[in-house]
């Protein structure tokens, strides 16, 4: 008799496809954040969740790759597309801000700071993967880095993000399917559109008093504005509404197989390419005049828009040779 593949979980992959339509949102939105509380309200709560719960499940499917010590993968699958998407973006600068055409690889361009921190977490695992209780030195090391003063200065500025977002990685690496059972209990739903609300209340009264960097993770507590000790308070917070929001999200997204489930697996072709666009609209005049709600729910459903188009298999095709030159190598072999 042969054997039964379990039945795909279609939950993780609903959760992949909505979190990269936040990310594109969230682009999106930058320019409007500085003058436009509604906005700025809306890009501070997606920021609180939507990076950390993307390293939770990448770790959670890193489980595989850890355990068969697969090192070359992290290489063909991120290393390789971030220096081919930063020499493009290299280019694209020169043209449409001027700059110099100055090639630098430990200066991620823009958005990449993901891919170089994403391949860094495969490596540094080894050292955690022993206890859950590392988790703790994991949070540790990313309060402690925002004391780090050579960060201010350090052009390899992803070293911080390495350290403020590996244990979202590792939290997801040591995470069980079972673990997350407790989403599906009775009122869940209820209690988790609660906390949404309330959080997004508070974001839209304190909008212009809170920090967006200190949910970047990219810079020193001085840098932001804190001082002596009170910004490692601060990020202490910041994971606690990480967390509690990470986990309200899981709770809301859908369980059972949809239309977006097809396309999570191309998120990564969603997350390099998106920004070419909203780098381009902020040179131009786009975003002039756009201050209402109405025109922020319009830019909500075109980023949607946006986010299934470059999804679309149609997409993948033409770009794979750039985002996974060694998938693309290998099926056209075969």
């Amino acid at each position: 008799m042969g054997t039964t593949s379990a039945p795909r979980d279609y939950f993780l992959d609903n959760a992949k496809f909505i979190l990269i339509g936040l990310v594109v949102l969230t682009h999106a939105l930058t320019p409007l954040t500085y003058d436009h509380q509604f906005s700025k309200a809306l890009y501070l709560i997606m920021f609180t969740f939507h990076m950390p719960l993307f390293f939770f499940i990448s770790g959670y499917f890193a489980k595989k790759a850890v355990k068969n010590k697969e090192w070359l993968k992290p290489i063909q699958r991120l290393l390789i597309p971030y220096l081919l998407i930063q020499a493009i973006y290299t280019f694209y600068y020169y043209d449409v801000y001027g700059r110099d055409l100055e090639f630098s690889f430990l200066e991620p361009h823009w958005s990449l700071w993901f891919l170089v921190t994403l391949f860094s977490f495969y490596y540094i695992i080894h050292l955690f993967k022993f206890s859950p209780y590392l988790l703790i030195v994991a949070a540790l090391f990313g309060v402690g880095i925002g004391f780090a003063e050579f960060i201010e200065t350090s052009s390899f500025i992803s070293l911080s993000r390495i350290a403020v977002f590996f244990p979202f990685f590792l939290a997801g690496y040591f995470t069980q399917r079972h673990h997350l059972d407790f989403i599906y209990y009775r009122g869940m739903k209820l209690a988790a559109t609660a906390v949404f609300i309330l959080t997004f209340a508070a974001f839209y009264i304190y909008a212009f008093e809170i920090p967006r960097h200190l949910f970047f993770g990219n810079e020193t507590y001085e840098m932001i504005g804190f001082e002596t000790w009170d910004g490692s308070l601060y990020r202490l917070l910041a994971y606690a509404i990480s967390v509690l929001l990470s986990i309200c999200f899981l709770i809301l997204v859908p369980k059972q197989k949809m239309v977006i489930s097809e396309y999570a697996k191309n998120t990564m072709y969603v997350y390099l390419l998106h920004g070419f666009l909203f780098r381009y609209l902020r040179e131009t005049g786009f975003y002039d005049g756009m201050d209402t709600i109405f025109e922020v729910v319009l830019l909500v459903i075109g980023s949607a828009a946006f986010t299934y188009f470059l999804s679309t298999p149609m997409v993948k095709k033409v770009t794979q040779p750039v985002i996974e030159p060694f998938a693309f190598i290998t099926r056209n072999r075969s």
